[in-house]
């Protein structure tokens, strides 16, 4: 692939974090602290469209593995699905504020259901198109590296939305907080979202698109329900589903209870210290992990995608050897090291698992005859925010459990902060040492993958 259009299909990479993460990160600061929405209804109103992801996602992939068009059948949805994406973001935030909270929750639902449902059109093609834009078992690795820097650039800046809408209000640029956010956030949905979402359908191009239509006119197609039951037969796909699984887990762990720590154990309950020490330590994962992008990407070209896993895998459990020394009162400034360790696993997670997608639509072709990339991305994408949303629940459930109590500020109890401290270190390790055993069981080697390739160009002829 010309490198010009690795760059241009990685640009959607940025849609597609804003459209997973941003609604999420800004709406409570927006619609709870500003204007005094009940956490309870608002984090209801969160979820909710999770539940409709369960229907949108598998439809959309199964559209976009049929659609037929002289623009192709990711494209043209691609290109619609960020514009619309664009437009519904935006109109989240234009809820008249002086409705009542029944009226701002609605509108809110509304329109963010409205925004998801734009996001299933864009998201689920532009993934499928990431994984059938190359055959070559190590070019696929790279150009999901590609879709990971511009997603890392992007978790770089979103956290500092809300603080861009306060310099506005200081500059004397917009009359409230409501209009500075809302300014903020038109700039997001016309440049990031829309912008950056439609070049991958202006200049990717979709090189299985003739012989997906080769080999439905050749032979006879399973059914919608059948299909979404195919995916699960996968072996190779349930595996990466289980490893999946397992890094939401432990990620859960890291992530919410590093804060806390950060907070209550670190900062004695300082919570603007230990924020701005969060932000810290986000921003520097961000950046470690762009930084270990080409490192990622040269181990697998010389080794393969299973061999880079494991040794991910295994510097991960040994961070959590470094998480339970830095963690402690006194030691924050050590945090950075966390991130550096830390930042090669979330890198891994997103390219070379990625990059497993496509080899297993290859398989799936083999003994399918169809290429199907939207049902397994959807069926993927979906699980995992199912999955998601979960760890959200039991999150809170863990805090729970060790006896945590906001009332007592940085005054927790030994017990309280000895359990958060072995859930974070254990609750990391533990999930990826059995990711790292069940990785024993996935089929698709580097041979098995080019072996696939040479007997499905044989069978139709090469892409």
């Amino acid at each position: 692939m010309p490198f010009w259009e690795k760059v241009a299909v990685g640009l959607g990479g940025m849609t597609m974090f804003h459209g997973n993460s941003t609604v999420k990160a800004t709406a409570m600061p927006f619609f709870n602290m500003i204007l005094g929405v009940n956490p309870a209804l608002l984090g209801l109103a969160l979820a909710i469209p999770r539940l409709w992801d369960a229907f949108t996602d598998p439809v959309m992939g199964r559209i976009s593995d049929r659609f037929h068009s002289r623009y192709g059948r990711r494209r043209p949805f691609i290109f619609c699905g960020a514009l619309l994406m664009g437009l519904s973001f935006g109109m989240i935030w234009m809820v008249p504020t002086g409705w009542s909270e029944g009226g701002i929750m609605t509108w809110f639902i509304i329109t963010s259901l409205v925004f998801y449902t734009c996001f299933t059109v864009f998201s689920v093609p532009y993934t499928s198109l990431t994984f059938e834009m190359s055959p070559n078992y190590d070019e696929r690795t790279t150009i999901m590296g590609h879709v990971t820097i511009w997603t890392k650039l992007s978790e770089l800046t979103y956290q500092w939305l809300i603080p861009a809408a306060g310099v506005l209000l200081v500059w004397g640029l917009c009359s409230d907080q409501v209009a500075g956010i809302r300014a903020v956030m038109w700039v997001v949905a016309v440049v990031f979202i829309a912008g950056f979402g439609v070049a991958p359908a202006i200049w990717g191009r979709e090189r299985y698109y003739r012989v997906q239509a080769k080999e439905v006119a050749a032979h006879e197609s399973a059914g919608f329900w059948k299909t979404v039951g195919q995916t699960f037969q996968n072996k190779a796909f349930v595996v990466l589903i289980g490893l999946t699984l397992l890094q939401i887990v432990a990620g859960m762990l890291g992530s919410s209870l590093d804060y806390y720590l950060l907070v209550y154990y670190m900062f004695d309950g300082d919570v603007v210290a230990g924020s701005v020490w969060k932000g810290a330590l986000s921003s520097a994962y961000a950046g470690c992990g762009i930084m270990s992008i080409p490192a990622i990407l040269w181990l697998s070209r010389r080794t393969s995608k299973l061999i880079t896993l494991r040794i991910v895998y295994t510097l991960v459990i040994l961070n959590g050897v470094i998480r339970w020394f830095v963690y402690q009162p006194g030691n924050h400034i050590f945090i950075f090291f966390d991130a550096i360790f830390g930042s090669l696993y979330w890198i891994a997670v997103s390219t070379v698992k990625q990059s497993m997608m496509a080899d297993i639509c290859d398989e799936d072709e083999l003994r399918h005859h169809e290429r199907r990339e939207g049902m397994f991305s959807a069926v993927f994408g979906w699980v995992t925010k199912t999955a998601v949303s979960l760890s959200f629940f039991a999150g809170g459930l863990v805090l729970v459990f060790v006896g945590f109590d906001a009332q007592n500020g940085g005054q927790q109890s030994e017990e309280t902060f000895l359990g958060m401290r072995l859930f974070m270190v254990i609750g990391g390790m533990i999930p990826n040492l059995i990711a790292l055993l069940l990785l024993q069981l996935y089929p698709i080697t580097k041979e098995r993958a080019n072996e696939t390739r040479r007997v499905l160009e044989a069978r139709r002829g090469a892409v």
